[in-house]
């Protein structure tokens, strides 16, 4: 039962049905190529033939120009009597004899209309010939002498006619061959079809049964299903990351909303206990709306971040990067005075991107604010930014606490904060957002040491694709 399911799922493959398509058209094609050639050789032994009967003649109608009729008759007559000699028919015939012509269908002439080529069955010209079959085919030129009489001069064809049966022999047996190796061939490649849809079949099972860390199988042929499992891979992979940084999002926002959650809750027990009219009261109500605060906006980062990953903010728009620049130098130059951090920014003129300029000003705000977040008292930022033909190039460097170089790679993740930054107020989301906005542009961010500190290279390309 199974060899029969798995050979009804084999008739029903692409791959099986074009493979039989295949081998009938091109079974048809060695078919006509075939018979062209059984026509052909058929064709050069009949012309091959019919120049031997005119051999024949043109030395006969000799032997009568030159001896007259009556040793031409004595020459047909002991040739006949010739017991050797098997393939070639003579015969002279008279007027009596001429109601050969009826039954003789002449396929061509020559122009002066005096001989004729036909084949026709030796039982016709028998009582010439009597060790003849009448079954057997022959090859005939008849000439028409001058004294009316008729020369037929005919050749035994059985041996052209058992060539031209194995040739034909040989050309079916051909043609069933291509046939059979053609269907073989469509099994064989659509049961290899459904050995690798089997697999990916299989594969697919193990994914929805909720395991994640499959992968289709592919080779080193590089053909169409292996180029087919390697994006699915990729999408499987992504797909793996999503579903743990989902997890981890999941985790972390419970670990991280748990502490405000837990302090807004006790200040608001408390508040059950205080005067309304007293200042603890009014001063307990607005620490807890800053919490609320703290709150709504780690939810607004949330919904940014996953916004700007899915690209339902991709809309693009000439973005003027040497104004947006020198605003924010100019905003931060203020702020960075009020820490007594010194702040440097060289902005080249006639700077511009296609992108979205509010995502990418939050980008560089985020950046910006953790700069002078970790610079300490009398520390330097500097922001820099230039551009060549393909990229625009900003690079904001500080000397603050800096990232180790095997965290610089973690930090883009969401809620993750460092040891060293967590007595600041923040919920490591900063750079979770910067890195969305960055693949939203198809930008590159990288980090380095500053010694001390940290340096942030943007590089987002002048042009873009869509």
């Amino acid at each position: 039962m199974n060899h029969i399911s798995h050979f009804r799922r084999l008739l029903n493959t692409n791959a099986f049905r074009l493979s039989l398509i295949y081998a009938l058209l091109f079974s048809l094609i060695a078919s006509i190529a075939l018979s062209v050639i059984y026509w052909f050789v058929a064709e050069q032994i009949k012309h091959q033939t019919d120049e031997r009967l005119q051999l024949e003649t043109n030395v006969l109608m000799n032997r009568y120009y030159t001896n007259r009729f009556d040793a031409l008759a004595e020459t047909i007559q002991r040739r006949n009597a010739d017991s050797s000699t098997t393939f070639f028919i003579y015969a002279l015939l008279d007027r009596r004899g001429r109601d050969i012509e009826k039954s003789f269908n002449a396929e061509y002439m020559t122009a002066d209309r005096r001989q004729a080529y036909a084949t026709m069955p030796l039982g016709e010209i028998s009582r010439l010939i009597p060790r003849t079959q009448t079954n057997d085919p022959a090859r005939v030129l008849l000439t028409v002498l001058p004294n009316k009489h008729l020369l037929l001069v005919g050749a035994d064809l059985n041996r052209q006619k058992q060539l031209l049966n194995k040739v034909f022999g040989v050309v079916i047996t051909a043609i069933v061959v291509i046939f059979t190796l053609a269907l073989l061939g469509g099994v064989l490649m659509g049961r290899s079809v459904l050995k690798r849809i089997d697999a990916i079949r299989h594969t697919a099972g193990e994914i929805i049964e909720g395991d994640l860390t499959q992968r289709m199988p592919f080779t080193s042929r590089n053909n169409e299903f292996d180029r087919l499992s390697i994006v699915l891979n990729r999408m499987l992979q992504r797909l793996e990351q999503s579903m743990q940084s989902m997890r981890e999002v999941t985790d972390n926002l419970a670990h991280d909303l748990r502490t405000p959650l837990n302090r807004l809750r006790n200040r608001l027990e408390l508040t059950q206990l205080k005067n309304p009219e007293t200042v603890d009261y009014q001063k307990a109500q607005q620490e807890a709306i800053e919490d609320v605060d703290t709150l709504i906006n780690t939810f607004n980062s949330l919904l940014n971040i996953a916004q700007t990953e899915s690209g339902t903010k991709k809309k693009l728009e000439t973005v003027d990067m040497s104004m947006l620049l020198n605003s924010m130098g100019e905003l931060y130059e203020v702020v960075a005075e009020e820490e007594d951090i010194q702040f440097e920014s060289r902005i080249d003129e006639n700077l511009s991107v296609q992108g979205n300029q509010q995502l990418i000003a939050q980008a560089l705000t985020n950046l910006l604010d953790n700069a002078v977040k970790y610079t300490p008292s009398k520390g330097k930022i500097t922001l820099h930014a230039s551009t060549d033909k393909e990229y625009l190039h900003i690079k904001i460097s500080d000397t603050g606490l800096g990232i180790p170089e095997e965290q610089r790679e973690h930090v883009f993740k969401r809620f993750v904060r460092l040891d060293n930054a967590r007595s600041t107020v923040g919920n490591g989301l900063g750079l979770s957002l910067v890195k969305a906005v960055m693949d939203l542009h198809e930008a590159d961010i990288q980090l380095a040491d500053n010694h001390p500190g940290l340096i942030v290279s943007l590089k987002l390309p002048v042009q873009r694709e869509d």
